[in-house]
């Protein structure tokens, strides 16, 4: 078990005081950190984080959020901020219970290879020997399932898919049992985790509504949610952040499975094209020379962040009732760095001292006009910096659905990025692509339509990702759009037959994406082939944003 030796830090002194803070934030919010700077707290990383959770779930208008940090087993950190149940006016707790959503898919990693070590499962098994019925390549291995590599070519390239769902069937063949019972037997009553429970169906969400944190969506005003019962290797587990900390102790002293299976597991999974970000059930990337393993969850209400530094045996956890702790990051591609959860982290906790010597604050979150003189821009801390103004860009540009001025404070910190780190060409990816693309479609929204130089950087960087994979969905999907709101649709084209001729990808949001697009390009000139798309939407029955529900009026005008 996780040592109880830690003290939760309070250092709001009510929740009035807390409440204050977030509906006044953009008020309060500097000189709340200046003040900071001037304080004996503001030399303790545990005390500077809580600021920045507590400015973070203000921003994201989380109801309730748990934080747990560790270091060698010990807790550092511990806090519970906010609500798990807003009606009823119940704050979250040790024992309230999040769905964790994705990082579920550790849990099922970590059964894969505890049967693999006890020799009742081959990772290097084709997929059909277990499920034939799937349409699968027979050179779709296990191990592609687990590792997100099954799409395309198996063992080619990287892209998070929900074929890992389909790990369920193949674990409870290989271990005899129902994934229920596998994953009881082998890791929850194993290893005491006495908060951690599968909902299985609406029953069980049922019975434990006293114990679960409610679920929240917010499109510009906070609105009750819903769960989503049921359970897979690939999601739908409930748990705590003490559990969770329990079953990363145990993981990382070797009593869940070997180390050999373990570094398997946090190694990147090698493919052909470009470096993969993902390992076996969990992310795995290198930054400021450091390796970073971690996990997120994601569902309509719930969100979720496991992360790991193994080489100072450092480890977050957040659990949060709605979905802004992850969806605005968009760590689907696989870039932690992109999150502001993660980066408060990195900043108070994994590089404290050589970043920030004896000031911490220096650069606070959602600083408008932060000073970047060439020692921080160029010295160790740079690409941390860079991050933090990136990613601050990028959860503005999803804010700003509900709130159009974040738009205009996005595309002021892309700028500010790019005049002191032009370089983007070397640590540009898929995310920043999205930010790109995100801040041209929805120029409508503000006033500057005109998208200007970004405009080269886009076609310079979808060009550079795609001679990687010229397959990768987000890339194609991503430049299709752009061209797209640029009303080119000629040049849109190609990214969208790119990802309609993909072969042996789970059709996903871009695939819908690119169906109706095609649709709607061939209906003026050949009808008989746009059907043909709109018949596919239909087919799949995925009625994202009413997709399905305009096909159908397509096809009957």
């Amino acid at each position: 078990m996780v040592s109880s030796q830690v003290v939760t830090y309070h250092h709001f002194q009510s929740l009035a005081i807390i409440m204050a803070i977030r509906s006044s934030f953009l008020v309060l919010l500097t000189p709340l950190l200046l003040a900071c700077q001037s304080s004996p707290l503001a030399l303790m990383p545990e005390q500077n984080f809580e600021q920045d959770l507590v400015a973070l779930q203000d921003y994201f208008h989380i109801p309730g959020l748990a934080a747990l940090v560790t270091k060698n087993g010990e807790v550092i950190y511990e806090n519970y901020l906010g609500y798990a149940d807003l009606q009823q006016k119940q704050q979250v707790d040790s024992t309230t219970l999040f769905p964790i959503a994705s990082v579920t898919k550790s849990f099922a990693a970590v059964l894969a290879l505890k049967l693999a070590e006890s020799g009742t499962l081959d990772l290097e098994q084709s997929v059909n020997s277990y499920l034939p019925d799937q349409g699968l390549s027979d050179s779709v291995k296990v191990k592609h399932l687990l590792s997100h590599t099954s799409e395309g070519v198996p063992g080619s390239f990287f892209n998070y898919s929900y074929r890992y769902s389909q790990l369920t069937t193949i674990l409870e063949q290989a271990g005899g049992r129902s994934l229920d019972s596998l994953m009881s037997e082998h890791i929850i009553d194993a290893f005491n985790l006495q908060h951690t429970v599968a909902l299985m169906d609406q029953a069980v969400v049922d019975k434990l509504q006293a114990d679960l944190a409610q679920p929240y969506l917010f499109y510009g005003e906070t609105e009750p949610g819903h769960f989503d019962p049921g359970f897979s290797t690939a999601s739908g587990l409930a748990s705590t952040v003490r559990d969770l900390a329990s079953f990363d102790q145990s993981l990382m002293e070797g009593k869940l499975i070997s180390d050999n299976s373990r570094e398997r597991m946090f190694t990147p999974f090698p493919t052909t094209y470009g470096i993969s970000p993902y390992g076996i059930g969990i992310f795995s990337q290198e930054f400021m020379g450091k390796k970073i393993v971690w996990g997120y969850g994601q569902e309509d209400c719930f969100s979720s962040l496991y992360l790991k530094v193994p080489s100072q045996d450092l480890t977050l956890i957040l659990l949060a009732n709605n979905n802004l702790m992850s969806d605005p990051a968009r760590l689907i591609n696989g870039d932690i760095t992109y999150s502001l959860f993660a980066l408060s982290f990195f900043k108070h906790f994994v590089w404290p001292d050589e970043l920030y010597g004896q000031n911490r604050r220096r650069l606070p979150l959602f600083e408008e006009n932060p000073v970047l003189d060439s020692t921080l821009v160029e010295g160790t801390r740079g690409p941390l910096i860079r991050q933090q103004l990136l990613a601050q860009a990028l959860a503005a540009s999803f804010m700003g659905q509900g709130f159009p001025e974040e738009y205009a404070r996005s595309r002021h910190w892309t700028e500010t990025a790019f005049q002191h780190f032009p370089q983007y060409r070397h640590y540009g990816n898929q995310t920043l692509l999205k930010l790109l693309t995100e801040l041209a479609r929805q120029g409508e929204y503000g006033d500057f339509r005109d998208f200007g130089d970004f405009d080269k950087v886009v076609q310079e960087l979808g060009n550079q990702l795609l001679d990687v994979y010229p397959y990768d969905p987000y890339s194609n999907v991503y430049m299709g759009l752009f061209y797209q709101q640029r009303q080119e649709p000629e040049r849109a084209l190609k990214y969208f037959q790119a990802l309609d001729q993909a072969l042996d990808f789970a059709p996903f949001w871009y695939t819908l994406e690119a169906w109706e697009f095609l649709g709607e390009y061939y209906e003026p000139e050949d009808p008989e082939r746009a059907r043909g798309y709109y018949q596919k939407i239909i087919d799949l029955g995925w009625n994202m944003g009413g997709v399905v529900d305009r096909a159908r009026v397509k096809l009957r005008d």
